[in-house]
């Protein structure tokens, strides 16, 4: 098996360390030089790893100061996960939400194959874009049944709309069926999330169910790449 190179050990040591809280929010990381000595690295290397965990927006470096983490990072498997959004897993103060449709109409065949419903039921189509401490973190559209989730309203998206199906609707959400896909950037993605059209995204498609296996949203997120880890373990019998 090929060996990790050294930036990327003490990058994925340091966000895991942040993961668990080793490392608090609001704390300074020990010196590079300590961590060069602890990783049995350069100074160099190290702070080659901690530059990637600045890019994401995970920790702040100064001069004359020294490297602060400032959030915990996206951990996309919960974002992912059945009943987890993007505000529970980094905190509602680092995600700012942009409504760009929110409209009712009938469903296209695939959406409506997609939720199991007929093409005469009507549905939410949702439209918005995600921030994550003011960078952009994706696009995503999504389709909801309204006989499965009524009474959405525009003010539940700029929160969490899971949070709503669980607490205000009381409905048990329990998985989550995914395809994972690379993409390029296209015209609404460079326009609305103010990246180069043609940059590499990860596009992500999913079907949510209730407890009652019944699909209640059917969703296509288009994400940056610089942010997203997707990690899974595989069992063999």
């Amino acid at each position: 098996m090929k060996k990790k190179a050294k930036y990327m050990e003490v990058y994925l040591e340091v966000k895991n360390r942040i993961i668990d809280e080793v490392y608090a929010v609001g704390e300074k990381l020990p010196p590079g030089d300590i961590l060069a000595q602890e990783f049995e690295t350069s100074k160099l290397t190290v702070k080659k790893g901690l530059d990637m965990l600045v890019s994401e927006g995970v920790l702040l470096s100064r001069s004359g100061y020294g490297t602060e983490v400032v959030r915990k990072p996206i951990d996309n498997s919960k974002v992912f996960g059945p009943s987890d959004g993007l505000l529970s897993v980094i905190g509602e103060g680092h995600v700012e939400s942009e409504i760009h449709t929110f409209s009712i109409e009938l469903p296209s065949k695939k959406v409506a194959e997609q939720l199991k419903i007929q093409e005469n039921e009507y549905i939410y189509n949702i439209v918005r874009s995600r921030f994550v401490d003011k960078k952009p973190y994706s696009l995503e559209q999504t389709f909801m049944p309204l006989s499965v989730i009524p009474g959405l309203q525009p003010q539940h998206l700029k929160k969490s709309v899971y949070e709503y199906i669980r607490k205000e609707l009381g409905l048990d959400i329990q998985s989550s069926h995914l395809w994972m896909r690379g993409d390029l950037a296209k015209e609404t993605d460079s326009a609305i999330l103010g990246i180069d059209r043609g940059s590499f995204m990860i596009e992500i498609e999913k079907v949510v169910s209730l407890s009652t296996g019944a699909p209640f949203e059917y969703s296509i997120t288009r994400h940056l790449y610089q942010d997203f880890v997707f990690e899974a373990v595989f069992i063999e019998n």
